[in-house]
C-alpha cells in the first residue's frame, strides 16, 4: 500500500504579495491503536495479543517515569525521546526560578536505521482533498463520526484532525460546528480536548462500512 499525500498552502501573511508555495503532506488512511498493534505483532510472533498489549501498556509506563527523571529514552529500531521545556521570557538566568518552568512536550528524534527503511515508501497522490474541497463535511462528516463513536468513546482534537487529514484550523472550525448542532459534547481535559458523541449524532453499529472506512 502506498502513502497517500497532497499539497497544502505554505502559511503566509494575508496581505502578503509574494507568491503561493505549496508543501507535500501525508493524508492518513486512519489512525492504528493499541489493538491493532498487538494484533500485528501476535501475527509474526508466539505471544498472545493480551500479552503484547500488556507490555506496550508497561513499557508507556516506564518510558513516562523515565522522562520525568530527565532521562532521554532511546528504543532501538526507532529513535529517541525526550521532553522540552517552556518559560516565561527572560533578559537573565537570575530572573527566575524552578518553580516558573513547565514541561513542554516530548521531542522525537528517529533513528538512521528508521529513516532509511521509511526512504523506499511509495507514494501517490490522494484522490480527493479532505483538507480544501469540503467532501468530508455535512452528511459524510457526520456518517463517519458516527461510525467512529462506534468503537470509540471519545475523540480528541489532534486525532480528529489526523483521522480526517484536516488542518489544524478546519478541524477546530468542524468540532464547533459540530458542538453547536448537538452532534458532539465537549469535555475539558488538562492537556488536550476531549470531544464525546452528541444527542444529534445517530450512531452506526460496529459493523457498519463507515465505521472501517475511518
Amino acid at each position: 500500500m502506498a502513502v497517500q499525500y497532497d499539497f497544502y498552502k505554505n502559511p503566509s501573511p494575508k496581505d502578503s504579495k509574494k507568491r503561493v508555495r505549496y508543501h507535500a503532506r501525508v493524508v492518513p488512511y486512519g489512525t492504528v491503536d493499541t489493538n491493532k498493534l498487538a494484533q500485528r505483532i501476535h501475527s509474526r510472533c508466539t505471544v498472545t495479543p493480551a500479552d503484547v498489549k500488556a507490555v506496550l501498556s508497561s513499557l508507556s509506563d516506564v518510558v513516562i517515569e523515565e522522562l520525568k527523571d530527565g532521562n532521554r529514552i532511546h528504543i532501538e529500531g526507532l529513535g529517541y525521546l525526550q521532553i522540552t521545556l517552556e518559560c516565561p521570557p527572560i533578559q537573565s538566568t537570575k530572573e527566575i526560578r524552578a518553580e516558573s518552568i513547565r514541561f513542554k512536550s516530548v521531542a522525537f528524534r528517529s533513528e538512521a536505521e528508521l529513516r532509511k527503511r521509511l526512504r523506499i515508501a511509495r507514494f501517490e497522490r490522494a484522490p480527493r482533498k479532505n483538507h480544501s474541497s469540503g467532501l468530508v463535511a455535512g452528511e459524510r462528516l457526520d456518517a463517519l463520526l458516527a461510525g467512529y463513536f462506534a468503537t470509540h468513546d471519545h475523540i480528541t482534537r489532534i486525532g480528529f484532525q489526523t483521522l480526517y487529514g484536516f488542518t489544524r484550523t478546519t478541524a477546530n472550525r468542524r468540532l464547533k460546528e459540530l458542538r453547536e448542532t448537538g452532534k458532539i459534547d465537549y469535555l475539558g481535559a488538562a492537556r488536550a480536548s476531549i470531544y464525546i458523541v452528541g444527542k444529534n449524532l445517530e450512531v452506526h453499529s460496529p459493523g457498519s462500512q463507515e465505521t472501517t472506512g475511518l
